[in-house]
């Protein structure tokens, strides 16, 4: 409890009367000042008052306040401290009734006199410190004022308080110009979703570590849930009332909010929050969570570097975009990256400074909508005016979407994005049958499909499959699946050798088998000093990757030493979310199962393959199609200056005239 001299003047005056004089001497405080706080209270029938002809006006007791202190669990498996806007938080796990992981959430709160006192000086800071719309435009206007408007209330406060003005400050500001007990929730960077189903009912959290929990705070009211859901919609210019009673808004903080009010939730008001990380996720963090192993890092990492068209499919929540995020700060810093998604999830790191971020825009609530939306679709059509070596679509959700999409890939475009499918072979269904109907032609553009699953049971996200797409002669298309999770063991086993993937890097670069083989060898080596090196920041992988496409060699001669790479900064403190002035400390995961190396697959000769008249494969045979291949020559000739030739391996001579990467 945030104990201040109003509860200690409120205790004086609980024990007897006592004039305005004596208690200002006994607390320390100017008499006027104890006059104001005794006057503020009387208004709210708490104490009163009197006047004598001569003297010190005296204070007494009109009804007295009961504080409730919350009660710690015994004991708890889990804790943590984080700390919101000068608020300090603790979470307490602890198994309940049922024997469910609970989330209990600790942090002062000023006493019962103290509350009520500030709840008389909201007006007046409401005044003295307007909030206005604009403020929350963009996260840089919202990383500019809120500060600001701390600083305010904090200044405000001041001339009231001396004593725990940082959290009674945030306690305040969070409560006027936040949500309330669930931006503390939001400040936690172990929570994925925040959900209010109704007052009735406690907050429930999906824990990343733990999966959905209840908590111990409840919102007072299904008026306060309305008005918080109403605030959330001012915030980003749209609206929710009874006759509109549904919202689903992108805050600018990159979170997503969705809200129903009665009778459209017919238990009651509801607001559910989808969390944006925070700190993104990398692949040497999917490594060290066993997300995938390090074997199925390096074959992404090379197919993005030769830029295979790559879809992340999976179910709700199942990690897509995230492996979509890791994708991408594996990229060439030389290209040109566009990226249209309906919220910022993506985070390209700083050696990609030639990338242009993209936001769908909902229509407004004005009788114009149709004329200030922005969808999908459309910034598609005008992304490929942009020259872009890579487009990046956030997800594909409609069959004009699907449709642009793919015309992209025609074109010669590079192009990664994420889809609802469970499987590589669901995922081809879903696209050659309505409502996508797309052409066997053009669906062969695809290349791998990476399959992300969520096991809710055990509370864990695995790249289930990478498998490849290979059309045949008689221009059907079939999956090639290289990797696959066994869940009973938690093991990752390479299963099959890829085939047009080999076939495709081989024609249109020149490079053997053999080569290909190695440079997954050295790419996994890297990838694996990375992680043994603690490289698990954005930053940091941004520095190994800009040193692997500008100076290879000193690269390597770091991973062969074992040793740290100049230029990799130290990992960084968690980032921060608008509202939090501290990191929350989450314990780390444990040590991943050994994968099975692909190296311990039988091997399987691509010498027929290989055979095959270049003209045969340009009607279809395993070749991609002819804007892909487009893409492959363009990406090689970029990579190296040589077109259809890779970079020479690591103790290769390099040729006359050419460069190494």
């Amino acid at each position: 409890m945030l104990r201040t001299k109003v509860d200690r003047l409120a205790e004086l005056v609980e024990r007897k009367p006592i004039t305005v004089a004596d208690a200002a001497a006994q607390l320390g405080a100017p008499a006027d000042l104890v006059e104001f706080v005794a006057r503020s209270l009387e208004l709210e029938g708490v104490l009163q008052l009197s006047y004598p002809p001569v003297g010190s006006p005296l204070i007494s007791l009109v009804r007295k306040l009961q504080f409730v202190e919350d009660k710690l669990p015994a004991s708890s498996d889990d804790r943590y401290l984080f700390v919101v806007q000068g608020i300090p938080a603790t979470v307490y796990v602890y198994r309940d009734e049922e024997r469910r992981p609970f989330y209990h959430l600790v942090y002062p709160i000023p006493g019962p006199y103290t509350a009520l006192f500030l709840e008389t000086l909201k007006p007046d800071i409401a005044k003295d410190v307007p909030l206005e719309s604009s403020y929350f435009l963009t996260p840089e206007r919202m990383q500019a004022y809120l500060p600001v408007i701390f600083d305010k209330v904090k200044q405000k406060l001041s001339m009231y308080f001396s004593e725990h003005l940082e959290a009674i400050a945030g306690y305040v500001f969070i409560s006027m110009y936040g949500m309330g007990e669930l931006e503390l929730l939001m400040g936690d960077d172990s929570l994925e979703e925040v959900a209010v189903n109704t007052s009735r009912l406690p907050i429930s959290v999906y824990h990343r570590k733990y999966g959905w929990m209840k908590t111990n705070l409840t919102i007072a009211d299904e008026d306060t849930i309305a008005n918080i859901a109403a605030q959330i919609a001012r915030r980003v210019g749209q609206q929710i009332t009874i006759a509109d009673p549904v919202l689903d808004a992108f805050l600018t903080t990159g979170d997503r909010a969705t809200a129903t009010l009665y009778p459209a939730s017919t238990r009651g008001n509801t607001i559910t929050i989808r969390k944006f990380a925070r700190e993104p996720w990398t692949s040497t963090k999917f490594i060290q969570g066993h997300t995938y192993s390090s074997e199925m890092a390096a074959l992404l990492w090379q197919a993005t570097h030769y830029e295979m068209n790559i879809l992340a499919t999976g179910g709700t929540a199942s990690g897509k975009t995230s492996m979509l995020n890791t994708l991408m700060q594996l990229v060439p810093p030389f290209q040109r990256v566009v990226t249209i998604e309906e919220t910022r999830e993506l985070a390209l790191p700083d050696h990609i400074w030639n990338w242009i971020p993209l936001l769908v825009r909902a229509g407004g609530v004005s009788s114009e909508t149709e004329k200030v939306k922005i969808t999908m679709a459309d910034l598609l059509k005008t992304s490929l005016r942009m020259r872009p070596d890579r487009i990046v679509l956030g997800e594909v959700r409609s069959p004009d979407e699907a449709k642009v999409l793919f015309d992209a890939m025609q074109t010669g475009h590079s192009v990664s994005t994420t889809f609802h499918a469970d499987s590589a072979n669901q995922l081809i269904t879903r696209m050659l049958e309505p409502p996508f109907s797309i052409h066997t032609a053009e669906a062969e553009s695809i290349h791998l499909v990476v399959v992300q699953h969520r096991d809710r049971r055990r509370n864990i996200r695995r790249t289930f499959e990478i498998s490849e797409i290979v059309p045949s002669m008689e221009g059907s298309l079939a999956t090639n699946r290289l990797f696959i999770w066994r869940p009973r063991t938690d093991v990752f086993e390479a299963v099959n050798k890829p085939r047009r993937y080999v076939e495709d890097i081989n024609i249109f670069t020149g490079m053997t088998e053999r080569e290909i083989n190695e440079d997954l060898a050295e790419r996994k080596g890297i990838l694996d000093w990375m992680c043994g090196q603690g490289y698990f920041d954005i930053s940091q992988v941004s520095e190994v990757a800009r040193a692997y496409y500008n100076s290879l060699d000193v690269l390597l001669d770091a991973v062969a030493k074992g040793g740290k790479l100049e230029g990799v900064p130290e990992r960084p403190l968690s980032q921060k979310s608008l509202f939090s002035s501290a990191s929350v400390i989450v314990p780390q995961p444990p040590q991943p199962a050994k994968p099975v190396p692909i190296s311990e697959i039988p091997s399987v000769s691509f010498g027929a393959l290989k055979e095959i008249k270049r003209d045969s494969l340009a009607a279809k045979a395993h070749a991609p199609s002819g804007a892909s291949r487009e893409a492959m020559l363009r990406k090689a000739e970029g990579a190296d200056g040589r077109k259809g030739r890779l970079p020479p391996r690591k103790g290769q001579p390099t040729p006359k005239g050419g460069k190494r990467r």
